[in-house]
């Protein structure tokens, strides 16, 4: 899709320095008069912004601050030469007095470079997207703007994207009704591997550090491996600002009501100053939040605490560059009350109820039962630029997670976990590329090695038996390039071995060697007709082994309050997807159409088995993971409509249909009809201030394509509407500093409500009203 081309140029940055800020956009003349002049770059087909730009003046490098503008001294000359370069467009030069003023902006227009564009899923250090696939991509802008959120929460701005909650916090994301394990998440180029015990546990990534988010909606298994069935959320980093003299970064305070939570995110970035060659960047997080209400009641013990910190250090000269990258997420929640039952009476009065008997006032402490996951990155990137001979590029990941759950005990210390796993993994990532006239071959190979093991002494049976998985895989992308069209063709193979060995709760061993096999191939097609419209359209096969936590979970999960049961005799999934996009914009309308069918052979699901079992920690509802066939479909809308330069109008909606083929029942868990629409008043300049204003509404529909027999009740939440605000002002202080304030509310209106796809539904209404304000300082 041509929008999606352009928005791939934004995913691989280029050099990074000090930030910016100007003053608002005058005439040329009136500039001159103020500290610095303000330059806006578009793209000259599609006429988007293009943020990431670098300016040369006299060999100095400006680069682009997170809005994409730059700031140059007032006393610049007509006759001084400047060099603008951005990956993915064609670097130009031009006299100061030739650039182009339009609509009270200094505008300069930069050509994309259809060669370069295509290659830089190999050339770059970061994950890229495929001109050839269905994605949207998520801004620096957006990303800050939803401090104070999930991960997951963030990703419903894209349209076909929502979330399956357990609890408060404790969110993943669904792409055309596809989570867990069929979702692949690409962190700064690595695939993460935390995910791996169920649903109770949200990704190991804090969103912060990321610069742009992808979301890709094909089954894209051919470049990113098995599990990418239902999409791909690639989070990539800003690139290291080499060469930068002066260092720049930013400081955001938050306070949100809901849990009166604060949440400090802090960024620093430049380089060594004897030797520009070699740059920095340092990351990090703190949030601290305590009870969440829902709108009439306190959900008792669900605070959580989380530290996060990343590093990355580079080197680039010439031809190589080389990175390491180190990351800490450190998160400790305690879990609902609700959710734990002394007896199967108590358990099923209270499913009745749908909310807690007993709510005792707002505390800010975590206490029994709650769980802790400490998880640690460290990668490794090597690219060099062979020229003739093609580009080349490795990477190297190791990752380390320590899970803990830690429950009330009757007999002995609390302060023992119930559960204890330490998960450890291994990728090793190889690419090479060639371009060629109108052609790009790309070859690359994979191995990744994970082991899981229980740690002994706890006093309870682990959940899942220890494990280790070796999965080796290799691919071929072959890659045409034209004026008006662009198409590829991809091949991989996988093979995927696991072993596990544990003691059941009758001290019987139990396990099984499993070795999974797969082919699977992409088809990829993008015409734009003219500058109005652009169809892509993506066919896909892509296959996901059974997951160990699949095949012999026994046991009960601490965050959902459910006991859950494997199938040993499960095989793998098969998933035929294919997903085409229509895009049409003018200068009034932007508007895109995706629609999809996937069928998928082997999906696999738990659902509730109408049991309960009663242990020591108490009485949970069984449910049991089953396997069969399942057909989903369905069509996503994306309209924005700017009838004035000031005012934007922004619609998105969903609609999906998800069925199991054997007996045409509705499959659980998938998410019911949703649109959500917001109009926002931008640009309002009072001086060095800009201002802007923002009313959202989400409307969620009953799911009414809802199989009884496939949930604890037999009933699904009635249809709600949530209703938001938004304000923010930013202030340039001057060429180096800048002030932003930003003030939202969700649930304004206070609604009490309950989301299908929320597992803890059984037992407590959603989040309330919630009232955030950050003040960032960017430097």
């Amino acid at each position: 899709m041509k929008q999606n081309k352009y928005l791939l140029a934004l995913s691989i940055l280029v050099l990074w320095g000090y930030s910016a800020h100007v003053s608002f956009a005058q005439t040329a003349t009136e500039l001159r008069k103020e500290s610095s002049i303000e330059l806006h770059f578009k793209d000259k087909e599609s006429q988007l912004p293009v943020y990431d730009v670098n300016v040369w003046i006299n060999q100095e490098a400006i680069p682009s601050n997170s809005q994409g503008l730059i700031a140059l001294p007032k006393d610049i000359k007509k006759t001084d030469i400047i060099k603008v370069s951005s990956i993915g467009y064609k670097t130009i030069q031009l006299h100061f007095g030739d650039i182009e003023h339009k609509n009270g902006q200094n505008v300069i227009q930069l050509i994309p470079d259809t060669k370069r564009l295509d290659e830089v899923v190999v050339r770059g250090t970061k994950s890229s997207v495929s001109v050839n696939s269905v994605s949207s991509t998520i801004n620096s802008q957006a990303i800050q703007g939803a401090m104070g959120k999930s991960l997951a929460s963030l990703l419903e701005n894209v349209s076909g994207v929502s979330s399956i909650q357990t609890g408060t916090s404790t969110a993943k994301p669904v792409i055309h009704g596809m989570y867990g394990n069929r979702i692949l998440m690409i962190n700064n180029g690595a695939r993460q591997t935390g995910q791996q015990w169920g649903l109770d546990h949200a990704p190991e990534i804090d969103k912060n550090a990321s610069a742009t988010i992808k979301v890709i909606k094909g089954a894209e298994s051919v470049r990113y491996g098995s599990e990418a069935l239902g999409g791909i959320v690639v989070l990539e980093q800003k690139t290291l600002p080499y060469q930068v003299v002066k260092p720049s970064g930013s400081i955001s305070t938050l306070y949100g009501s809901n849990g009166k939570r604060f949440n400090v995110v802090a960024e620093a970035e430049g380089t060594m100053p004897f030797l520009r060659d070699i740059a920095w960047r340092l990351q990090g997080t703190y949030i601290n939040s305590g009870d969440a209400s829902t709108a009439k009641y306190v959900l008792n013990n669900t605070g959580y605490r989380e530290h996060n910190m990343s590093a990355t250090l580079g080197y680039k000269h010439g031809k190589l560059r080389i990175e390491g990258f180190y990351s800490l997420f450190n998160r400790k929640e305690g879990v609902m009350f609700s959710a734990q039952m002394g007896s199967e009476e108590l358990l099923q009065e209270r499913i009745a109820l749908g909310k807690p008997v007993y709510v005792t006032p707002f505390s800010r402490t975590i206490t029994y039962p709650f769980h802790a996951v400490n998880h640690h990155t460290a990668i490794g990137k090597l690219y060099f630029d062979g020229g003739k001979l093609g580009n080349y590029f490795y990477q190297v990941a190791f990752q380390n997670d320590n899970r803990e759950e830690n429950r009330m005990r009757r007999a002995g210390p609390s302060s023992i976990p119930v559960v204890s796993m330490n998960l450890t993994s291994f990728q090793h990532l190889f690419k090479w590329d060639k371009t060629y006239d109108h052609w790009t071959t790309e070859l690359g190979a994979s191995y990744l090695h994970i082991r899981n093991k229980n740690q002994a002494g706890t006093g309870i049976v682990p959940i899942i038996p220890n494990y280790t998985e070796y999965d080796f895989g290799t691919y071929f992308i072959q890659k045409y390039s034209h004026k008006k069209w662009n198409a590829e063709v991809g091949i991989r193979f996988d093979n995927q071995e696991t072993k596990a060995l544990g003691y059941d709760y009758t001290g019987s061993l139990y396990g099984g060697h499993h070795n999974f096999s797969n082919v699977s191939y992409n088809l990829g097609f993008n015409y734009r007709p003219s500058e109005n419209w652009n169809f892509t359209s993506n066919l896909g096969l892509a296959w996901r082994a059974p997951h160990v936590y699949e095949l012999y979970s026994n046991g009960s999960e601490l965050g959902s309050g459910m006991f859950v049961v494997g199938d040993t005799t499960m095989h793998s999934e098969q998933s035929t997807k294919w997903v085409t996009s229509a895009v049409y914009k003018n200068s009034v309308i932007n508007a895109r159409v995706d629609a999809y069918l996937q069928w998928v052979n082997g999906y696999i699901y738990d659902e509730p088995s109408n049991q309960f079992i009663t242990v020591i920690s108490g009485a949970y509802p069984m449910f049991k993971y089953k396997q069969t066939n399942a057909f989903f479909r369905g069509i996503d809308f994306d309209v924005k409509v700017q009838p004035i330069k000031a005012i934007e109008y922004h619609f998105l909606c969903g609609l999906i249909w998800a069925n199991d083929k054997k007996t045409n029942n509705y499959l659980p868990f998938i998410p019911s009809f949703r649109f959500d629409h917001d109009i926002t008043w931008q640009n309002i300049n009072i001086g060095k201030i800009k201002a802007y204003a923002q009313l959202k509404h989400r409307f969620v529909a009953k799911q009414t394509r809802f199989n009884p027999q496939s949930d604890l009740i037999n009933f699904t939440p009635p249809a709600y509407n949530l209703f938001g605000a938004e304000i923010g002002v930013e202030w340039n202080i001057n060429t180096s500093n800048k002030l932003h304030i930003h003030l939202a509310a969700d649930n304004i209106l206070n609604k009490e409500y309950k989301e299908y796809t929320n597992r803890s539904r059984y037992y407590a209404h959603d989040m309330g009203r919630d009232v955030r304000c950050t003040i960032s300082w960017y430097f």
